[in-house]
């Protein structure tokens, strides 16, 4: 939450998940538990999938309703599993979207990476068909930047949106969905392995 706190166009922070990831981890680290602009709020049952990765309605809502955001407020959708996402990559997406007025029709703004390997169509015996052409094809990061008026008007046509799912949403609506250059350090963090990955870059930048 650091990234986002810090990248200086973020007011509020509202954290939803189920009730008992709170009980083990709170909001964070001391200096943001008693931040003001961190709210945590407890959603459904404890099965309920509490990240934008697996994002069902639930904890989307429920941080929605908490935020007392306007209509024309650009909101962020962010994965709490992408925890070192820069600064610099929150104020860009928000960025594209608040300058939408001047530079004309992005309804949202989502961080990418390049894909650096080689990606092959294979058919359902494993039998290699196709291969695509990496330089149109792109990771996604997040933040989500939108305003709030367009990520209700998605999940309104859209009541079983995930992630994936909301952005198409978001293409249907008919404005253009505006990339930024996302980073290394928004990573998802999911695996023991990512967790190294992590932990020897930020060791890298920040020798003791």
């Amino acid at each position: 939450m650091h990234g986002l706190l810090d990248s200086g166009c973020v007011d509020r922070i509202v954290v939803a998940g189920p009730a008992r990831h709170r009980a083990v981890h709170g909001p964070g680290t001391p200096q943001l538990a008693s931040d003001p602009r961190v709210t945590v709020v407890p959603t459904g049952s404890d099965g309920d999938p509490a990240g934008p990765g697996a994002m069902g309605l639930t904890p989307l809502r429920a941080a929605l309703a908490a935020a007392d955001a306007g209509p024309d407020d650009v909101v962020l959708v962010h994965d709490v599993a992408r925890a070192f996402v820069p600064a610099a990559v929150v104020r860009e997406v928000v960025d594209a979207v608040a300058g939408e007025a001047v530079s004309g029709g992005a309804v949202a703004a989502v961080p990418v990476q390049p894909v650096a390997d080689t990606v092959k169509v294979v058919d359902d015996d494993g039998i290699v068909r196709a291969t695509r052409d990496r330089s149109h094809l792109r990771h996604v990061q997040t933040p989500l930047a939108l305003r709030l008026a367009t990520l209700t008007d998605a999940l309104t046509r859209d009541p079983a949106a995930e992630l994936t799912t909301l952005l198409a949403d978001l293409a249907a609506l008919g404005g253009e969905i505006r990339t930024v250059h996302g980073d290394p350090h928004g990573m998802r963090i999911r695996t023991p392995f990512d967790v190294a990955v992590i932990e020897a870059l930020l060791t890298t930048e920040n020798p003791a």
